[in-house]
């Protein structure tokens, strides 16, 4: 089952990046398909996906404790990792733009999925704690 939830995008698209709201949509999409994925090389059933952004949620039956829950939880955020980091254009942007969601950027893409997938793991490990 997917569920949309248009208020953690809304959230997602303020904190990640509100100037470049279709390269939010864009990564998030990143995001769900890395977890999703991730779900399916561990070999486990995908019961619910709930689309929010960076506070999205894959409720996975099938997988063992441990280490392949904390791998499908950080799924998309490595994914967005993998993303923003193959584009290469973070490496060329200021330090005060890659932390300000309203800078103007030259590489957009890569900064955001890079944000993406810094503020998915800590909400991710936050609901770990």
């Amino acid at each position: 089952m997917l569920a949309v939830d248009l208020i953690g995008l809304i959230l997602t698209v303020c904190i990640i990046g509100f100037r470049y709201p279709h390269c939010v949509l864009g990564a998030a999409v990143i995001h769900d398909l890395g977890s999703v994925l991730t779900a399916v090389f561990l070999q486990g059933r995908v019961e619910t996906i709930i689309a929010a952004g960076a506070f999205g949620t894959t409720t996975v039956s099938g997988v063992k404790a441990g280490l392949p829950v904390v791998a499908v939880a950080l799924g998309g955020a490595m994914a967005n990792y993998l993303a923003g980091a193959s584009l290469g254009g973070a490496a060329w942007e200021k330090t005060s733009h890659l932390l300000n969601p309203g800078a103007a950027l030259k590489h957009p893409f890569a900064v955001v999925n890079l944000r993406l997938a810094v503020v998915s793991s800590i909400a991710a490990l936050w609901r770990f704690i």
